[in-house]
């Protein structure tokens, strides 16, 4: 893996994670909305969880290696998606709301992802 892909993958962990601390302070500070950002807490902690490889990502993974990876990340993210758009609350709407963000980012990774994989080595 390149260095350039290599620091996408750990800006996309970096955002999650940021993405959860944000979320945590907002939810003390605005308790109008104080369930739905626990809910994006307990959304981007699952990512987290989940995503926990890509954090000490190795810059020697190949890039089908890392493809296969957040292939599986995709597949996992999507059924857990499933599974919160069937549940109710504000808790629900905000973990929800973290699935879809963190999608949005991971399918942009995987499109690089790609992209670098059919360029030729320099």
């Amino acid at each position: 893996m390149n260095s350039i892909l290599h620091r996408a993958v750990a800006s996309f962990y970096n955002l999650i994670y940021e993405g959860q601390a944000f979320a945590s302070t907002m939810a003390r500070i605005d308790a109008g909305e104080q369930e739905r950002y626990f809910g994006r807490v307990e959304g981007l902690n699952w990512v987290l969880d989940r995503c926990q490889e890509l954090e000490d990502v190795d810059m020697n993974l190949t890039t089908a290696s890392l493809q296969k990876l957040l292939g599986d990340v995709k597949s996992d993210l999507e059924h857990e998606l499933s599974i919160q758009r069937r549940e109710k609350g504000r808790r629900a709407d905000g973990r929800e709301e973290a699935l879809i963000f963190v999608t949005d980012y991971l399918i942009s990774l995987i499109t690089a992802t790609e992209i670098e994989s059919t360029k030729s080595p320099v």
